[in-house]
């Protein structure tokens, strides 16, 4: 009984102890992880993650959308085998940062607007890193080069979209279909709930980027190789592991590490796709799929658009506040024009 508990909570333990290790060995690189970590939710994840969460659960429980979504319904039905409103997701997914488009599917699948087979699939391509932190941050800060960024982001979307085509293959037709039936809410609530549902998101997100900043910090302060350090960085969080890496790699390295995402950022979206049922397994081969063919078409790309290395690396301290999403100010700003005649147009009923 003993050997078997043993055998499932094996890895939970090490991590235990591990954890009161690292506290008691290592305070003051807790603390400045600690601290750095919460800088960068700060400056970074709070400014431009939160808009873009905000604005997908309002097009999700509006359905203001809704005649887009018919419009390209084409693309959604026969490409990637999904319903109309899944190419809301798909395009969210990819401009909105890593955890929007698994958290969109999730909603999507707790209002039966996706079946389990649909989110599952949904889930295996749309989580990408936004144009914000992959042309701004890694591309012009880390790389000095905004063709570089460029290259980059057009490179994942291509590889996410191939993934979704592959994954239409695995449709589920004895599953029952779901309609076309609108659920839109009034743009007000729909606004107020979205607000609501995304703050505990938000803070879950900027909690286990604080613990993997104090995490890493640990990891610089054992005697490691500068090849083995800027691996583990990379295998356990896209920002700072970017920042290791480059200068020193190729473009299409950078690009395999930004496609795999990090363990951070399976830790920030599990909860997601653990409601629609998707095994991690699957999830984590799929990210390392998406690794591998985005490097294989940023290579490609490279043939064609070559981009002169540079080993210049800027500050860190450059990087966070270019890092907020001038897309999410814009989106916001449409919210609000909405709410504006929404408001009024209920005067004028009144």
């Amino acid at each position: 009984m003993f050997k078997i508990f043993m055998q499932k909570n094996i890895l939970a333990i090490i991590g235990i102890f591990s954890s009161i290790y690292l506290l008691f060995t290592m305070p003051q690189a807790v603390k400045t992880g600690v601290t750095n970590g919460l800088e960068l939710c700060v400056y970074t994840i709070i400014p431009s993650l939160f808009p873009f969460m905000v604005l997908s659960g309002f097009i999700i429980k509006s359905d203001v959308l809704s005649p887009i979504y018919k419009t390209l319904s084409p693309v959604t039905r026969f490409l990637l085998k999904q319903p109309d409103s899944a190419i809301a997701v798909v395009i969210m997914g990819l401009i909105g940062g890593f955890p929007v488009g698994a958290k969109m599917t999730a909603t999507l699948f707790e209002n039966g607007r996706l079946t389990r087979n649909q989110a599952q699939r949904l889930c295996m391509f749309c989580v990408n890193g936004g144009p914000a932190f992959i042309i701004t941050a890694v591309g012009v800060n880390m790389l000095g080069s905004n063709r570089a960024g460029v290259i980059i982001f057009i490179s994942l979307c291509i590889s996410s979209i191939i993934l979704g085509i592959i994954s239409s293959f695995f449709d589920d037709k004895s599953e029952i279909k779901t309609t076309n039936k609108t659920y839109g809410q009034k743009p007000l609530l729909a606004l107020s709930a979205s607000v609501s549902d995304n703050i505990n998101a938000t803070l879950s997100i900027c909690a286990w980027m604080v613990i993997f900043s104090a995490l890493t910090e640990c990891i610089q302060q054992i005697k490691f190789s500068e090849n083995v350090y800027m691996s583990i960085c990379a295998i356990l969080e896209v920002t700072n592991g970017c920042f290791q890496i480059a200068g020193k790699m190729p473009l299409e390295i950078i690009t395999a590490v930004i496609g795999f995402g990090g363990i951070c950022v399976h830790c920030q979206i599990y909860s997601f796709i653990k409601e629609t049922g998707l095994k991690y397994i699957r999830f984590f081969t799929g990210r390392i799929i998406n690794g591998g063919l985005s490097a294989v078409i940023c290579h490609i790309m490279l043939k064609f658009f070559p981009v002169e290395s540079s080993t210049a690396v800027q500050n860190v301290e450059q990087i966070i506040p270019l890092s907020v999403s001038y897309p999410a100010i814009f989106m916001i700003m449409i919210m609000c024009v909405i709410m504006i005649f929404d408001i009024d147009n209920k005067r004028r009923i009144c």
